[in-house]
């Protein structure tokens, strides 16, 4: 039984061009990082990063001037949010259900398109 094979080129999304930046693949990295929640960072500090990718960390203090290093860090962070609404909005179904308070139940229904009544 042959497989066929069938190659799709990719292709970026941002067409992001960054000038002025030797090692972009490392600083993309960073940035990407850099947007990650402290908490759940791997590796944990700028130093471990930066030993990580192989430069040193005045490189990141260097990138972190550079004028589209925070474009970067916040479309890096809306991604990652966009990531996790499904998990977000689990936990918010989850606690509706367990706890029943009013305010979760309202914000669930509100996501679902509900329009929510309230009688005073």
């Amino acid at each position: 039984m042959d497989k066929k094979v069938i190659t799709v080129p990719i292709h970026s999304d941002s067409g992001l061009i960054v000038s002025g930046i030797y090692r972009f693949s490392e600083f993309m990295q960073f940035a990407a990082w850099f947007a990650t929640p402290r908490q759940f960072r791997d590796p944990q500090t700028q130093k471990e990063f930066a030993e990580s990718v192989g430069v040193c960390e005045d490189t990141l203090t260097d990138w972190k001037r550079h004028p589209q290093f925070w474009t970067l860090v916040q479309q890096a962070l809306a991604d990652w949010i966009k990531d996790r609404i499904p998990d977000v909005v689990g936990g918010l179904y989850t606690k509706a259900i367990e706890k029943g308070n009013a305010k979760e139940v309202e914000m669930f229904l509100r996501l679902a398109g509900r329009e929510v009544n309230k009688t005073k």
